[in-house]
């Protein structure tokens, strides 16, 4: 925790100067508000140095802040409460003595060196050591709150850049212009089949709108969207394409990133089936692993033998949005050879509503 920027390392600096300019009107208002001579060094090097002294330490409160965290839970509260006080005394006691060695060696008038001195001043300038961890715990909640905030501002620019490619993807001029197409032949072919791919397209841009505000949903509710479009393009296909799931039933209240599957099983008609005379298979797979979740979008084309690691949009996309709501608890992998088919694997945690 703690990693603060140039920035607020300047700001840090900048506070510690106005405490020393506050502390030097305080000394000075005290000296003429008891008719006491006003002596200029103490007025402005004692706060001056007050405030460089806690500035110097700033870090290594923050660092001792950092390493016990008090934040972090129960375990162990008691060993890092017991650390914080004992760390509080020892640099108070340290600044404290160098304060007053400096003063003395610098002849400011009034300076004390005794230890008793220093330690009676303790009960003044030990809660300066707790009032900065509670500055280092503000300024680290600051910083998670923030990067929360952008975290969840890109993950909602991500979820609208999925669904325009959703749309650009599936619903570009040539897919429109394929399923239009399609539609129009089967409507003197096979009316009844016309009508059927009609009535799937609609349910088609009906779900990816209801899907616009939510950037998670259920397995379920994935796998009905995907469904929607891949009997669409069975219809457009025909015998060519043959659609397979092979989902464990209790995968499927597990929540994942909206509109996830649909651009693979894009890639895997367009690559492994389309260019096939014959057709093939299509299959989603979907398995839990004790607290993770395993999908898999396979087809049984002639896979891609000199394939070298080099991700188009979609897959990289998808990887990113699985990164960005997981981080490394989350991944992506492929499996393709001569003849084996193309499948993307995706690895994440088993999460529910519940």
């Amino acid at each position: 925790m703690l990693h603060l920027e140039r920035m607020k390392w300047g700001r840090i600096a900048l506070a510690w100067l106005l405490f020393a300019l506050f502390m030097m009107g305080l000394v000075y208002g005290q000296a003429v508000s008891r008719g006491a001579a006003v002596h200029w060094r103490t007025v402005v090097l004692s706060p001056l140095l007050h405030s460089l002294l806690w500035a110097l330490l700033t870090p290594v409160v923050f660092a001792l802040a950092s390493r016990f965290d008090l934040t972090a839970g129960r375990r162990g509260l008691l060993v890092k409460l017991l650390v914080h006080v004992a760390a509080g005394v020892a640099l108070t006691v340290g600044y404290r003595a160098v304060y007053v060695l400096v003063l003395r060696l610098l002849a400011v008038p009034g300076t004390e060196v005794s230890w008793a001195a220093i330690v009676s001043s303790l009960n003044v300038w030990v809660p300066m050591y707790w009032m900065l961890l509670l500055a280092a715990y503000a300024l680290e909640y600051s910083d998670r709150y923030r990067h929360r905030s952008l975290e969840a501002a890109r993950l909602e620019t991500q979820l609208v850049q999925a669904q325009l490619q959703a749309l650009k993807m599936q619903l570009k001029p040539h897919f429109l212009f394929n399923a239009l197409n399609a539609i129009a032949a089967l409507t003197g072919d096979d009316p009844k089949a016309g009508q059927r791919m009609m009535g799937k397209l609609g349910q088609f841009l009906r779900v990816v709108l209801d899907h616009s505000d939510a950037q998670q949903v259920t397995l379920e509710q994935e796998l009905q969207f995907t469904a929607l479009y891949l009997e669409i393009e069975q219809i457009r296909f025909s015998d060519r394409l043959t659609l397979c799931y092979e989902v464990d039933p209790e995968t499927r209240p597990a929540l994942v990133p909206s509109l996830l599957l649909q651009p693979l099983v894009e890639n895997a008609v367009r690559h492994g089936i389309a260019r096939n005379p014959d057709g093939g298979t299509v299959c989603l797979r979907a398995t839990r692993q004790g607290e993770r979740l395993q999908l898999g979008v396979y087809d049984d084309g002639p896979g891609a033998p000199g394939f070298d690691g080099a991700w188009g949009i979609g897959l990289r996309n998808t990887e990113d949005r699985l990164r960005a709501l997981h981080g490394a608890g989350a991944s992506l992998r492929i499996d393709t050879g001569a003849g084996q088919g193309f499948t993307v694997w995706l690895d994440l945690p088993f999460i529910t509503t519940a």
